[in-house]
């Protein structure tokens, strides 16, 4: 091909108008099946590693416990007795066993402010 024919060419080509893109309404705009199935994908393999870092740190648990490594018990939310030490709800000889078993102004069934000892 010769210059002047490949110029008379490019010269000759005249950009057509691309179509312009509609505009879409908010309402208009959803992530569709495409996005439900991504986030449904992250959410069950968010269950899947839960499940899986729970499986794994039990058998840690027994693997240290099986070699005689100190794993320290996991606190519980309790309440402080009148001694002072924490209980995790269970009655000790020293306080009621049930709430309704205290007096109403605080102290002790029998009315002193100190556990009969």
């Amino acid at each position: 091909m010769s210059v002047a024919l490949l110029g008379g060419l490019l010269a000759d080509v005249s950009p057509s108008p691309s179509p312009t893109a509609p505009v879409l309404e908010d309402w208009e705009v959803t992530p569709g099946l495409t996005g439900f199935l991504a986030t449904f994908a992250i959410a069950a393999a968010a269950v899947l590693l839960f499940l899986s870092l729970s499986r794994h740190v039990r058998k840690a648990d027994a693997y240290a416990r099986a070699h005689g490594i100190e794993v320290p018990q996991r606190r519980s939310i309790g309440f402080r007795t009148s001694t002072g030490e924490a209980s995790d709800g269970a009655a000790t000889p020293d306080s009621p066993a049930s709430p309704s078993d205290a007096s109403p102004d605080g102290g002790t069934p029998d009315g002193t402010d100190r556990p009969a000892s």
